[in-house]
């Protein structure tokens, strides 16, 4: 199903969603190794700070770059929330790659030929839907802006992701963890609706809460007198508070150690 490669194991009652071939292509199709014996780690190294390229790029080193992570964004799309992050990353540096966003994009391709095999694996048990919520305060060197992240797994896996550049400046940790919840609970209410109109998923027991580690955004979104320094936030995101004061959305505090969503940011 649109390159999405369906197994069935009714012996240990899961599905394991994959891309196999698709990987295989992409990887044969840039020339880059197939090595799944290697040891997986992670897509790139932690804390990596990119900056803008100040010359210019050759328009075919522009064209491949372009081609090459065009190529990773579909695969990331469907069954890979491992590459969210890292192709969210250097995607910002489309228009003009330099060297060290090119080197950047290797470590993804290395990655990715050791774990050409990765996916989605949903296993029969718990019936609640679980979102995790997370950001980067400022982590974007050229804009200072911070990324959004979150997920919601469902049968031990996620069915939903994403890791974007928040649109404004955020001036705390505290404003930008609440500024992420804005998209959670947006996706939170999609989901929502998926549920409530479609009767093979009444079995669901619960989709409400969301888990993020900033105690002070859960704050902040119970009690608008919260503190001084957050009123000067836009009102579209105090429609956080909203929902949770319908009971809509629960905000749970989980450490950071535990966050699931700490990857996407």
């Amino acid at each position: 199903f649109l390159g999405i490669e369906i197994t069935r194991n009714r012996s240990n009652r899961s599905i394991f969603l994959g891309q196999k071939a698709y990987t295989e292509k992409i990887l044969q199709r840039f020339n880059k190794p197939i090595s799944p014996k290697e040891k997986a780690s992670i897509p790139i190294p932690l804390g990596i700070k990119l900056e803008a390229n100040n010359d210019q790029s050759d328009p075919k080193d522009i064209q491949k770059f372009q081609q090459e992570v065009g190529s990773l964004m579909y695969l990331m799309t469907k069954t890979r929330p491992d590459l969210a992050y890292p192709i969210g990353l250097v995607a910002r540096y489309m228009s003009n790659p330099g060297i060290q966003h090119q080197k950047l994009l290797e470590k993804i391709w290395k990655y990715l030929g050791s774990t050409p095999y990765y996916g989605l694996n949903y296993q029969s048990d718990a019936l609640e839907i679980q979102g995790y919520c997370d950001a980067d305060w400022g982590g974007d060197i050229p804009t200072r802006r911070s990324t959004t992240g979150f997920t919601y797994l469902f049968r031990g896996a996620a069915i939903s992701w994403n890791s974007k550049l928040q649109t404004t400046v955020a001036l705390s940790s505290c404003e930008a963890e609440y500024m992420a919840l804005k998209e959670a609970i947006k996706e939170q209410l999609f989901i929502g609706a998926i549920i409530a109109n479609n009767p093979h998923l009444e079995e669901i027991s619960s989709y409400d809460t969301i888990y993020t580690d900033s105690l002070s955004a859960i704050e902040l979104a119970k009690n608008p007198q919260y503190h001084h320094r957050t009123k000067h936030i836009d009102i579209q995101y105090h429609f956080i508070r909203e929902k949770y004061q319908q009971g809509i959305s629960k905000l749970l505090y989980i450490p950071t150690e535990n966050q699931v969503a700490d990857g996407l940011t």
